[in-house]
């Protein structure tokens, strides 16, 4: 009797070790995919959130990223004001240019096609949101 009553608790005490080793290992994927995201600001964390809801539970991801979840959720609820309309419009524009000057311009040259069409960027603005889209144009060499 003792002996089966003491292979029970040796069982639990496995399962629970076998579940704190695959919440470990969940951690550390999550943070290994968000981890170019930490960097950038809490809106691009809260955008990898919100994109990986499906993958992973929000509670687990914002427990290994560090973030509130109450903030998190406001943030998923509070609709996009001007200013970041504005941005994201300009992104896809940006982002458009690049790839139809085959990645050859860079933020200087990005800018003033954007000027030809309206915007009033400077190249600093263009060079600070291709960053944040991870774009860089191809350096010639001679």
């Amino acid at each position: 009797m003792k002996h089966s009553i003491k292979k029970a608790l040796q069982e639990q005490k496995i399962n629970k070790l076998e579940q704190k080793i695959k919440k470990s290992d969940l951690k550390f994927e999550i943070l290994r995919n968000a981890g170019k995201h930490l960097y950038e600001g809490k809106s691009k964390v809260f955008d990898f959130i919100l994109s990986n809801e499906k993958i992973y539970s929000i509670r687990l991801m914002s427990e290994s990223l560090g973030i509130d979840r109450r903030e998190y959720h406001r943030w998923k609820k509070q609709p996009l004001n001007e200013t970041q309309k504005r941005k994201i419009l300009i992104q896809k524009e940006i982002t458009s240019l690049f790839f139809a000057f085959k990645m050859r311009y860079g933020s200087e040259r990005i800018a003033v096609e954007l000027q030809k069409t309206g915007y009033q960027l400077s190249s600093r603005t263009v060079r600070k949101y291709m960053s944040e889209l991870g774009l860089s144009g191809i350096v010639k060499k001679n």
